[in-house]
């Protein structure tokens, strides 16, 4: 019963009764058809607008002016993706924000071996007066001075390198974040460390070079004749007995040479050493051939790690004149590629560099960089107070124009609906009257 009774008054529910009110059914019945299209139309739109407003991302921009370091990290920790801080100086030479570039030198450029204390060295004379061209207390002086200058030449290029690399500029059209521009320093860095060593080789082959071009007098191609004249006068002309670059000591022919250790096949590399009558202590890594340059470059340090190694040689030393205390070279704990083992050659490939030392500043960066202002964009996804406000003012608008229009829309309907009515009525009737004669006759 009272499903029936609500049923009932949906059924007869009419927001649009006229006034005064009409009692006939006809007009009656286009009020509710005009309430139920009005309640229709404005529960779809109700809940689209609804729906509309609260779903809807707003894009909200904002600037900070003059932005500190702190701000911006805040900033591009928040909003990453839109954030834009745009330089004031978009270019700035590396100097400014690459401090305390350092290079740690292996042991022998920092050790007393190529100071003058040792390359002056005195020894002991030999009671005989005279030192074979491979025993350290002839090959001593000539050898580490080389290897002194191939440290200071190493050395200068590194710091001619670091001049030139401190003046080169970075393009910074905006603010990059800490964790971008330490990435960008490490690969600027790692770049230059590959190609300080690059610029050092062309150095390296040159001086090797020039002892093969100039035919500088060496120990092992230091046997002058005097050559005949034939007018027989007095003529003071010494020619080499042999030639450095053609006529190289064979190892077949020689007496203790060693092949394995020759960069030509037929040359002749000796062993340092002590001897001493019978006695004959090997100076292990060091080595002799006819190039002095390249009788470094061939040789190790391995005897200059060893305490017993070097003791053999600092009992040689004419204490009277020259010092004995030296200490042995070390190993660091922190280069884990570094061997006892490894040529000059290598070590001087590599510029002597046991490993570098370096600091990049963000924040003398951000300083340089000075950002004038910082832009940035988030999207704002719900504000219920501001979609309240929105939706009420546009349903209260909607209600009016629904209000207004409806009843038209139902009225156009009603006179469009009883055309359609009219004109079936119009075609059914004619054939109604063809039928009826057709059968009176």
């Amino acid at each position: 019963m009272l499903f029936q009774r609500i049923k009932e008054k949906l059924l007869e529910f009419n927001l649009f009764k006229s006034i005064p009110r009409s009692t006939d059914e006809t007009i009656l019945r286009q009020q509710r058809h005009t309430t139920r299209l009005y309640l229709v139309l404005l529960l779809v739109t109700s809940v689209t607008l609804i729906s509309y407003g609260f779903l809807k991302s707003n894009t909200i921009s904002k600037t900070i002016e003059s932005p500190s370091s702190e701000t911006f990290t805040q900033l591009n920790k928040k909003y990453p993706l839109t954030l834009d801080c745009p330089c004031s100086q978009t270019s700035f030479e590396y100097k400014q924000f690459f401090s305390n570039i350092e290079v740690e030198y292996h042991d022998i450029c920092s050790s007393e071996f190529i100071t003058a204390r040792w390359i002056q060295l005195q020894f002991i004379e030999s009671p005989v007066k005279e030192f074979f061209i491979h025993d350290i207390r002839f090959q001593s002086q000539m050898h580490f001075q080389l290897l002194s200058t191939l440290c200071r030449v190493a050395k200068q290029t590194i710091e001619d390198s670091l001049q030139s690399f401190y003046r080169t500029k970075l393009i910074t059209p905006k603010v990059i974040d800490n964790f971008s521009f330490q990435i960008e320093s490490e690969l600027i860095l790692e770049q230059f460390k590959r190609t300080v060593p690059e610029s050092y080789r062309p150095t390296l082959q040159l001086i090797e070079a020039n002892t093969e071009i100039n035919q500088l007098v060496m120990p092992l191609s230091s046997i002058f004749e005097s050559p005949g004249d034939v007018h027989n006068k007095e003529v003071f002309h010494l020619k080499p007995e042999l030639n450095a670059q053609y006529d190289r000591p064979d190892c077949a022919s020689a007496p203790k040479c060693a092949c394995s250790f020759s960069l030509f096949s037929d040359e002749c590399v000796l062993e340092t050493a002590i001897e001493k009558g019978e006695f004959t202590k090997i100076i292990s890594g060091m080595r002799l051939t006819v190039s002095p340059i390249r009788s470094v470059l061939i040789s190790t340090l391995e005897c200059f790690y060893n305490e017993t190694c070097l003791s053999y040689i600092k009992r040689e030393i004419n204490s009277l004149v020259s010092p004995t205390n030296f200490s042995t070279l070390r190993l660091s704990s922190l280069a884990t590629d570094e061997s006892q083992n490894d040529t000059i050659d290598m070590l001087a490939k590599k510029l002597f560099i046991r490993r570098w030392l370096n600091q990049s500043s963000y924040e003398s960066y951000f300083n340089q960089c000075d950002p004038i202002s910082c832009q940035y964009s988030y999207i704002s996804r719900f504000d219920i107070v501001d979609a309240v406000t929105r939706i009420t003012g546009t349903l209260g608008a909607l209600n009016f124009l629904l209000k207004l229009l409806v009843p038209y829309l139902i009225k156009l309907l009603y006179y469009i609906w009883a055309k359609i009515k009219s004109r079936r009525q119009n075609t059914i009737r004619p054939s109604v009257e063809t039928v009826s004669t057709r059968r009176g006759k």
